[in-house]
């Protein structure tokens, strides 16, 4: 199937180290809420506690397309986020480009 107007999703794996997963989710909210709220790029968001390991934390992201994707990543809260949160993290996001096929919207959940 062709993406055609499904945009440009990601599924991001974010793995703290050890015990530190509360510390990732605050530094995660005090930077990345309003800049994704604020974001035209994004489509969806959804900011996810694994629930089968209590290290990682999963994130969907759809844009309207790959350049909204490469332009956020020179958002400021977002390298504010990286900055704060290096110390957090075992290493780099896995990342998975995937297509959504469908969809419904959802509204925040805090």
């Amino acid at each position: 199937m062709s993406s055609g107007s499904a945009g440009h999703a990601l599924v991001l794996r974010h793995r703290a180290k050890p015990g530190r997963r509360d510390e990732l989710v605050e530094v995660w909210l005090r930077h990345m809420p309003e800049a994704v709220q604020a974001n035209d790029g994004h489509r969806a968001y959804v900011f996810c506690a694994s629930h089968a390991d209590p290290d990682v934390l999963l994130v969907f992201q759809q844009y309207r397309d790959a350049a909204a994707a490469q332009e956020f990543l020179g958002n400021p809260a977002y390298l504010a986020y990286l900055e704060e949160s290096g110390d957090l993290l075992t290493g780099p996001p896995e990342v998975e480009a995937v297509e959504p096929l469908w969809s419904k919207a959802a509204g925040p959940t805090r």
